[in-house]
């Protein structure tokens, strides 16, 4: 028997530095209750950085290909480059003209929900999944350190990632020799 879908067209905000099993257990969830998910890569005006260390283009090469790894059909999902704004309303506003017909959001972001939920729109909760191992902090500290962090990331991730490696251990290093130096 097959389940009606709840909400025609969900969003699904982060910034996937890097995409991580986690973020695919999350699609999953969210999928099961759309017909389509906007997967929103946040950030994108920023790259190079500890915490941002990957383009919005590398970023959605490494999810298209954790997806497909994954056996994941890439028809009921699509991409959302999501800049910054230092404006709440501004940023809600920048999503909705790019997508209107978001009836519902997933997110455990407590800033995400807040917009959100002001503006009447559903927020479900993903259910964490082993939320202590996956973590993009914890992910991106694993490669600086040239420790296994291949576990943590889709199969179908792993070669993207990789490609990007070098520059994931340099945005990383170099804000940890600017600190060191203070």
């Amino acid at each position: 028997m097959c389940m009606k879908k709840r909400f025609k067209l969900g969003l699904f905000v982060g910034r996937f530095q890097p995409f991580h099993k986690g973020h695919l257990y999350a699609l999953r969830f969210a999928k099961a209750r759309c017909e389509v998910v906007v997967i929103g890569i946040g950030s994108v005006q920023e790259t190079g950085t500890e915490k941002n260390p990957l383009s919005a283009k590398e970023r959605i090469r490494i999810i298209r290909s954790g997806l497909k790894g994954a056996a994941i059909d890439p028809k009921g999902y699509r991409f959302l480059k999501v800049p910054d704004f230092l404006d709440d309303d501004k940023w809600f506003d920048y999503i909705i003209r790019a997508e209107p017909g978001i009836d519902v959001v997933f997110s455990r972001n407590t800033i995400v929900k807040r917009i959100f939920r002001n503006h009447s729109i559903t927020v479900l909760l993903p259910p964490w999944h082993n939320r202590r191992r996956l973590a993009a902090t914890r992910i991106r500290a694993l490669i600086k350190g040239e420790r296994n962090w291949r576990d943590a990331v889709p199969s179908g991730s792993i070669k993207e990632i990789q490609a990007q490696e070098e520059r994931i251990k340099r945005a990383v290093s170099q804000i940890s020799r600017i600190k060191a130096k203070r």
